[in-house]
């Protein structure tokens, strides 16, 4: 800690907090911060950059919010900050939120994910494990087991987030779980709407068969395969279920690649 404290200098540009976030940023990329380290007291950070507490504070609160911190509160040696690596990553919130203020289209959301859905399903039927498949197992049986659309959605995004993980990508889950969360409202409204008309049972037998199918082209091992059977699944559960519905921002058809051409068009 005493090599760490002696890397970090007075804070002379940029507001203070912010010029503390990138002295921290650095020292996790150098490798000199890593997660399960202890940050020194606040009292001291701020000796160590000759600002005020304040800057000091606002700094880890930001670090916080970023989910690269978390704060004990309270006094003694197991108080303080501590690099952490949360399940859920900050970028989820900050997609979400995106998405929201603005508008962005459910087309656009989906284009990405069937991107990542292809690249993670083509790597899964490559590099899964036999226990990566048998944690896909048991998340569809999970499924088969639910009774709420609210059970449900969550079970469909871990098992997505978990085909993602046994990608063997590290930045796959990331963007995949991201994803999800951003067009996660739009689908437990699909489903709620599926359970006021009473086509929710099919649909979800549905789902669980898919599921299953998709599993069985990553089990055979056919990368091309898998990652036909998940670009159809997007494809097919947005026509079928989420065009049905009235999104924020309403969305039109899967674009052809014909249209796709016409849209890279000069105009």
């Amino acid at each position: 800690m005493e090599e760490l404290t002696s890397s970090f200098a007075p804070v002379k540009r940029r507001r203070a907090f912010e010029d503390i976030i990138v002295q921290i940023e650095n020292a996790i990329h150098e490798g000199r911060l890593t997660v399960g380290d202890r940050l020194p007291p606040e009292r001291e950070l701020a000796e160590i950059f000759q600002v005020s507490r304040a800057s000091v504070r606002e700094a880890l609160r930001v670090l916080e919010a970023f989910g690269v911190l978390s704060a004990r509160r309270g006094t003694g040696a197991d108080s303080g900050s501590i690099l952490s690596a949360q399940n859920e990553s900050p970028l989820s919130g900050l997609l979400r939120l995106y998405a929201s203020l603005l508008q962005m289209p459910l087309q656009d959301l989906l284009d990405v994910r069937e991107a990542i859905e292809m690249l993670t399903a083509r790597r899964a039927a490559e590099r899964a494990s036999p226990e990566d498949i048998e944690r896909l197992e048991g998340i569809i049986e999970s499924m088969r087991n639910s009774r709420t659309p609210e059970d449900f959605l969550t079970l469909d995004t871990e098992f997505h987030v978990t085909l993602a993980r046994a990608s063997g990508n590290s930045v796959a889950p990331l963007i995949m779980g991201a994803l999800r969360d951003a067009i996660a409202h739009q689908m437990l409204r699909a489903f709620k709407a599926l359970e006021e008309s009473g086509g929710w049972v099919s649909e979800r037998a549905w789902l669980i068969r898919e599921h299953a199918q998709l599993l069985e082209t990553v089990a055979s091992r056919d990368p091309d395969a898998a990652a036909h059977a998940f670009s159809r699944h997007v494809h097919d559960f947005y026509q079928r279920v989420l065009a049905k519905d009235k999104p924020v921002a309403t969305p039109g058809p899967p674009p052809t690649p014909a249209t796709r051409a016409r849209r890279r068009r000069p105009a």
